[in-house]
Parts: C-alpha cells; sequence; structure tokens
C-alpha cells in the first residue's frame, strides 16, 4: 500500500477542530494509503498533565503518528509564539524530509504559518506530491484581525509575494467554499481541478434537533437567539451586540456561549447599558454540542467586514444538524450566505447593514417561529443531504491519490 503523510501541528487526541477534522480525514484515507502523521506534541489531562509518546496508534493500522518535541517558550507572548511557530515548524519540516520519498503525497493544512513556507523548498528537493488543505488565507487573514494594518504597507506585500508563491507550489488546494476558491485561484492561477471545494462536514449523526432543555430559556416564549463559538475580533460581535440591544425588543434574547478576546468588552458593554436579554454562558466542550445548539430557535454565525474567501464557520453545519435556521451576518457572496440563500435556511445581513439587521431583530416576535421551524427543518434535510461527515469525507478520498 502506497504511503501518504500528513503533516499538522494539531492531532488526536486534541479536540480543536483543525485536529479533529485532520484525524477524521486519515483515518478515512488508510482505506487506500498508509497514513503516517508527523505532528506536535500534546498533553492531556487525566489527574496530570501528560505528555503522550513520540508515536501512537488509532483504530486503524494503517496510521502511524509522530510527534516532534515541543518547544518551552511561552506561548502567549507575540515575539516568542512567533519563534515557537518557526521551531515548530522547522522540526515539522525536518521530520518530512527525512522520511517522505519521491512521488509521494503530501497534505498539510495551513497552520503553522512557517510550514507553509517551508514546504515547497522541501517539495523541490524531494519530488513529492503536495496537497495543502486552506483553513487560512495569508497574509490577507492578518488585515481583519488587525496584525497588519492595510494591504498597502510593505511588511503585507512582502508577505503576500512569498505566501501566494508557497500556494502556487501545491498540486493541488482544497478550500472550504466557493468564495475561497475565488480568492486562492486569484492568488494562484490555478485551474478549477487544481483547487478543489470540500466543505466541513456536519456531524448528522450525533447533533439531532430537540426541544430547547435548559429551564431558564424555557421559562417564557421569547424567540431564542444564539451565539456559540470563539468571541474573537474577526466575528464582529460588537457591532452585533450594539444593534440588537438598538432594536429594543422584549420579544427575543441572545444567548452568548464560549469564551474569547473580546467576551469581556460584550460583556462591559451589557452592563453599563443595562441590557437585560442578553445572557452570557461559559465554554462548552465538544461532547455538550449538541445540548447548546438545540437550546435556541435561531443561530448567529458573523464575519467581519474584509473576511471574504478568508475563512468558512465550520459550526454552520452543525448548526444545520440541529434544525436551526442561519442569522448570517457578512459578506452576501461569502459560501454560508450563498448557501442560505441556495436552500432557504436562514438569513443573511451585510455587516454594514445596521438598518436592515435592526428592522429584522425588532419584527421577530412568537408568530414567526413557525416560518423560523420550517427553515430549521429545511436545514437538517441539507445537511443530511449534502453535508454529513460520510459524504464530505468521500470527497477527499477522491482528490487526494
Amino acid at each position: 500500500m502506497n504511503r501518504l503523510w500528513i503533516v499538522s501541528e494539531l492531532f488526536y487526541p486534541d479536540e480543536t477542530s483543525t485536529a479533529y477534522i485532520l484525524t477524521k480525514v486519515a483515518e478515512t484515507l488508510t482505506a487506500k494509503f498508509d497514513v503516517n502523521v508527523i505532528c506536535g506534541p500534546t498533553s492531556y489531562s487525566n489527574g496530570t498533565d501528560k505528555l503522550l509518546k513520540t508515536s501512537d496508534k488509532l483504530q486503524s493500522a494503517n496510521l502511524n503518528i509522530c510527534r516532534v518535541s515541543e518547544t518551552t517558550l511561552d506561548k502567549n507572548r507575540l515575539i516568542t509564539r512567533i519563534i515557537r511557530f518557526i521551531m515548530l515548524s522547522f522540526k515539522l519540516s525536518s521530520k518530512l524530509y527525512k522520511n517522505v520519498r519521491q512521488d509521494e503525497p503530501v497534505l498539510i493544512v495551513t497552520n503553522p504559518a512557517p510550514l507553509l513556507l517551508m514546504m515547497p523548498i522541501i517539495k523541490k528537493i524531494r519530488k513529492f506530491r503536495l496537497y495543502i488543505l486552506v483553513h487560512d488565507v495569508f497574509p490577507e487573514n492578518a488585515i481583519p484581525a488587525n496584525i497588519i494594518s492595510s494591504s498597502k504597507s510593505i511588511l503585507f506585500r512582502i508577505l503576500k509575494y512569498f505566501f501566494d508563491s508557497a500556494y502556487k507550489k501545491a498540486d493541488k488546494l482544497i478550500v472550504l467554499g466557493r468564495d475561497m476558491k475565488d480568492i486562492i485561484q486569484k492568488k494562484t492561477g490555478k485551474s478549477d481541478n487544481q483547487v478543489v471545494i470540500i466543505e466541513n462536514w456536519a456531524q448528522t449523526d450525533l447533533i439531532i434537533p430537540h426541544d430547547k432543555s435548559l429551564e431558564l430559556l424555557m421559562s417564557s416564549s421569547k424567540v431564542d437567539i444564539q451565539y456559540a463559538g470563539n468571541i474573537g475580533r474577526v466575528q464582529g460581535l460588537q457591532n452585533f451586540l450594539k444593534i440588537f440591544h438598538s432594536a429594543n425588543n422584549p420579544d427575543i434574547r441572545l444567548s452568548v456561549w464560549g469564551d474569547g478576546a473580546v467576551k469581556k468588552e460584550l460583556e462591559k458593554y451589557v452592563s453599563d447599558n443595562s441590557v437585560d436579554n442578553v445572557i452570557f454562558w461559559g465554554s462548552y466542550g465538544r461532547e455538550e454540542q449538541n445540548t447548546v445548539l438545540n437550546n435556541c430557535d435561531l443561530a448567529i454565525v458573523t464575519l467581519a467586514d474584509g473576511m471574504y474567501g478568508l475563512g468558512v464557520p465550520s459550526k454552520s453545519y452543525n448548526i444545520m444538524a440541529a434544525g436551526k435556521p442561519i442569522l448570517f451576518i457578512g459578506d452576501a457572496n461569502s459560501e454560508i450566505a450563498l448557501t442560505i440563500k441556495d436552500f432557504d435556511i436562514g438569513y443573511c445581513y451585510e455587516a454594514n447593514d445596521v438598518i436592515g439587521l435592526k428592522s429584522f431583530l425588532s419584527s421577530l416576535n412568537e408568530n414567526r417561529k413557525e416560518e423560523l421551524r420550517e427553515k430549521g427543518l429545511r436545514a437538517r434535510e441539507v445537511s443530511e443531504k449534502y453535508y454529513s461527515e460520510k459524504i464530505v469525507l468521500q470527497k477527499f478520498n477522491r482528490a487526494i491519490n
């Protein structure tokens, strides 16, 4: 059986989305490859944190994991974090260089970023086939994240030159949606056959629609709106919260699940403005998704201005699996917006459409719950027909050869 190499910072048993996705992809590809994973170390909590052994086995005998050693640098300081990413990328690349053979397929994900820049150099020497799973589009994603101030800056133009060159060296690029394909093809000039769309999948077997179960959310006939996930800067939740408050609608309630860089800012706004229909919940694990996602009538997915083609929120697919309609706030031509419009499973508003979004929020009441329920039922049907784990993973099986 031919060998396949997967190189990633994160892998099983980590529960981040990247680790989870790559683990599932790796297990699927064992049907036709001996899969060798080169990844960073991981720790897990079992009374005390322990470093996993260098080599681990999952369910398949055709899947082997090789871990490189961790650095001791502080992950919370920007400069040491950058140095750590560079050192980790070098270790991952070095391990691949020593083991990969000519014409063997190599799958990498765009994290850590320095790894993306090192792969083409090794590819030129070792002459393997390179597949890049694009979760992040560098350096364009650094602008909405406020890491780089402008696309006109010298730093951006230097980084763009090197990253564009790296993307071009791939034999095939796997992207998450139509908008990302548009951006990547403009960066690389590659054909439709060289840039393929493989969406994230819905956990239709684990996420099952059911009635709201939290006592607090069952206590009234309000329309419950939910945001669940990372509360970061590129989500644009600060603006949404202001619009939500300005709608001044006593028939709606917002639940915010998760943690992130701007959570305290949102909590301060709610406190300072005496907003009484917003509830903050804590973080939740993957095993709690079914309960969390089902505790609403309408789920929010947001992308800040400038994020067109730079990311496709994976949580959208599990929201669909839970049978909930989506309120998408972002570019009207982005993948999730197009999906909502294609199947009539929610509502879409541009991030700067303050008047339209406020009017929509003001209109929500108990009389519209049947409309929301019907859109949610369609969302579940769509998730089963197009975005189930089995269907999406078979796309990886066809794409990598």
